[in-house]
């Protein structure tokens, strides 16, 4: 049995070995040559090599400027770094001023419409004053007392003129008379209503010398003439 086992191994040994064997061509040493497939070179002409050197010129020419585009890019984006760097650095900064300013526009704001209120009231006090001074100029100046009306008036009493005489006497009682004139006068006007027989308005001007002006020097005749009437 163990020889049968041997035989099979052998004999699939020789088959594998008979399928391995045989030669390779050998190398050829001339191959035949397509001539549709062989390329001619042909040396260019001077018009040829100048336009050559031309365009080489040219793409000398693009690649340095291309070169110092790229060192320009590169120091662009390098000033673009430095530019974005600051501008992180500085947007706090600038959020602060606004903060500030805007703090100090608010108060302006403020400060100005304060002005305003105080410019109004101002002018408010101003046209009231105006109003008050307008007023006092309105007035009248006070009338003074003038001797020469109570120098007439007496006169025409004198002459027998007794309404003249009244007018005048009245005017002078509206002239703030000196208090040693007072009482004369009303005893003149108590006197001239006397001599027109108006009896009842003559004791009214003779009272009044007695209860206003007990202490002048018409007060005993005024008692007199009330005795008389």
């Amino acid at each position: 049995m163990k020889s049968a086992e041997k035989n099979i191994i052998v004999y699939f040994t020789a088959i594998i070995l008979s399928a391995c064997g045989g030669y390779l061509p050998a190398d050829k040493a001339h191959w035949p040559v397509n001539p549709a497939e062989m390329h001619s070179w042909q040396p260019p002409d001077e018009a040829e090599l100048s336009a050559r050197r031309s365009n080489q010129l040219r793409l000398d020419d693009l690649t340095a400027e291309i070169e110092v585009l790229f060192v320009n890019h590169a120091t662009l984006s390098n000033q673009e770094l430095a530019m974005l760097e600051s501008a992180r650095r500085t947007n706090p900064e600038i959020q602060s001023m606004d903060s500030s300013y805007g703090r100090k526009i608010k108060l302006e704001q403020e400060r100005k419409s304060r002005m305003e209120r105080d410019i109004e009231m101002a002018k408010a006090g101003f046209l009231d004053a105006e109003a008050r001074l307008n007023k006092l100029m309105a007035i009248q100046p006070p009338i003074l007392f003038s001797i020469s009306d109570y120098n007439l008036a007496m006169k025409r009493f004198r002459n027998g003129q007794f309404n003249k005489s009244l007018e005048l006497f009245f005017k002078l009682t509206k002239q703030k008379p000196p208090l040693f004139l007072q009482d004369n006068i009303q005893f003149a006007i108590g006197s001239a209503y006397y001599r027109l027989k108006n009896y009842p308005k003559a004791k009214k001007y003779f009272q009044t010398v007695l209860d206003n002006y007990a202490q002048g020097d018409k007060r005993f005749i005024s008692y007199f003439m009330m005795g008389v009437i």
